[in-house]
């Protein structure tokens, strides 16, 4: 174990480059659905210019391939970062992954079509799991077991202050630009966070440089191949097995439903709610303001009782329900309200399972284990966002009658994704064991 000055170190670097970056993601977050629907042609404006309804459904398939571009290089490359850090050490990784961040962000800016873009976000995707499993396994290895929950969930902490903070700088640094600039060129216009995001992106890269090394392994139990995890993980006893196959089960249907309700989330809120982009940014903010709360209490409470699976099982029942109501809401008051229970369920339950997946598994092949998790959940979103997309571009102007009732098609894809939290939610309440 470091001594207690390199883990201070270790977990206050991993906490301010994941705040610096998320910072500047969360900037871009409330313009970047505009940006595609301008490159895509659907936007020929400044989106709050707009005259009468912006048929955001028209660029949904757009959207799903732009999040299944991140997903198709993030899913394998999770796989191989984890084995990456195990052998080489968690600090390079990071840092090579940083850097593919550094290069996707200057490409989000030459993007002059949706072709270049998928291709950036795939550089993104291939960054993003190089950073955050390996930063995730790396506070895992510094920390003792019960210091564990309120490590992670300080580092989640930090990326929703980001996230609380960011949107309303993204849209303070478009609404400027617009002032300075005006309209006419509305593409740069939607740009124009991402200039602050590149200089994020930079002060994260340099934030991680500074980050203690811990030694690496000298003889890694796994290679990077999903035969000799399975391998690992039927040497474990019989629970944790048990437990690790299930957590990969529903990372994967997970995935899967965020990738379906992130598509349908923002053409619902663009396309039936407000159309301005302060509003998506006002949305983002609330969310963040709800889970930060959450997510600290997760890892203070859990690391009190000693105990993981009631709060991931909470925050689970309190956020499902959500799904089920959403295409109901067409008030913007009360769609920002509702936003509420279901990011706490993200920032209750998140650094808990995280916490567990560690406590469950060998520093020697954490890594590995916690790749091999991305793996499942992003495989999962990769299908979701393509069925996501394709489904919520056909179903968002259909109405279906069933007897005296009328539904709008774009209910579906919400329910699809209630129906299979409530899924998860049973599985994981039934087959996940805590060690002792």
């Amino acid at each position: 174990m470091p001594d207690r000055l390199d883990v201070r170190k270790a977990v206050l670097i991993l906490i301010a480059a994941s705040f610096i970056i998320n910072l500047g993601f969360s900037a871009l977050g409330p313009l970047f659905p505009y940006l595609v629907l301008a490159l895509e042609g659907v936007l020929k404006e400044l989106p709050e210019l707009t005259a009468g309804v912006i048929e955001a459904h028209h660029g949904a398939l757009e959207f799903g391939l732009l999040m299944a571009a991140f997903m198709i290089t993030r899913a394998p490359m999770s796989v191989f970062s984890g084995f990456l850090s195990d052998v080489f050490g968690r600090k390079r990784t990071i840092v090579a992954g940083m850097s593919l961040y550094l290069l996707a962000t200057t490409g989000f800016i030459i993007s002059q079509n949706i072709p270049m873009l998928i291709i950036f976000r795939a550089v993104q995707g291939a960054g993003s799991a190089m950073v955050w499993p390996v930063a995730q396994a790396h506070l895992a290895d510094v920390t003792r077991r019960w210091q564990r929950g309120r490590a992670l969930s300080a580092y989640v902490a930090s990326m929703l202050i980001a996230e609380l903070i960011g949107p309303g700088i993204g849209v303070a640094i478009y609404k400027t630009w617009t002032a300075f600039f005006g309209g006419a060129d509305y593409i740069m216009a939607m740009k124009s966070p991402i200039i602050f995001l590149a200089l994020m992106t930079l002060g994260s890269l340099i934030t991680v440089i500074f980050l203690p090394s811990t030694p690496a392994s000298t003889n890694p139990r796994i290679k990077p191949g999903l035969s000799e995890v399975k391998a690992a993980i039927k040497s474990f006893p019989e629970a944790v097995s048990r437990s690790l196959k299930i957590m990969y089960l529903n990372g994967a249907i997970n995935g899967f439903s965020l990738g379906i309700i992130e598509i349908a989330l923002i053409v619902y809120m663009i396309e039936f709610v407000v159309k301005d982009p302060a509003y998506i940014g006002l949305y983002y903010i609330i969310s963040s303001a709800a889970a930060l709360p959450a997510s600290l209490a997760s890892g203070y409470v859990t690391d009190r009782i000693r105990r993981r699976k009631p709060i991931i099982t909470l925050g689970y029942v309190i956020g499902r329900g959500t799904f089920f109501l959403i295409p109901f809401i067409r008030d913007p008051a009360l769609f920002l309200a509702l936003a509420i229970p279901s990011s706490m369920t993200f920032g209750i339950s998140v650094p808990a399972m995280q916490v567990l997946q560690a406590d469950l598994t060998p520093k020697e092949v954490r890594g590995s284990i916690f790749g091999i998790q991305e793996l499942f959940m992003n495989g999962g979103v990769l299908a979701g966002s393509i069925l996501g997309g394709w489904l919520t571009q056909i179903l968002a102007s259909q109405t279906y009658h069933v007897t005296e009732f009328q539904i709008q098609g774009i209910a579906l894809p919400f329910w699809i994704t209630g129906a299979l939290g409530a899924l998860t939610t049973i599985l994981f309440i039934l087959h996940v064991k805590e060690p002792e």
